[in-house]
């Protein structure tokens, strides 16, 4: 059962990345921001069955936020220009969600 469920959060991980790389202003892409937020409510709730993921959930939490901080402020001033920091920002996110993505593939790939 926990194989099935790893396999479920590394998809769904998978598919919040792909999301979270659709957006851009907040302002024009509200259904986007929807549709990542539901996308983080399903990742969320399967690492309940994972407590050891719980420190690299931490992170990509953390790095979620900052990132549609990020975004956020560069919607509401454009002429600002943010490009270095929503891209540091959307390096980071990634980063934390691929070493997530790893340990869930890791637990799929474990002999029982």
């Amino acid at each position: 059962m926990a194989k099935a469920i790893a396999f479920q959060l590394a998809a769904a991980l998978e598919n919040y990345q792909l999301q979270v790389d659709g957006l851009a202003n907040p302002r024009s892409q509200a259904a986007q921001y929807g549709l990542v937020s539901t996308v983080f409510d399903e990742v969320r709730m399967l690492k309940g069955a994972f407590p050891q993921l719980s420190v690299h959930m931490v992170e990509v939490v953390i790095r979620h936020v900052e990132l549609m901080e990020t975004l956020w402020r560069l919607g509401h001033n454009p002429a600002r220009n943010a490009a270095g920091a929503v891209q540091e920002a959307r390096r980071k996110h990634r980063d934390a969600v691929d070493a997530m993505h790893q340990r869930c593939l890791r637990v799929f790939s474990r002999r029982t």
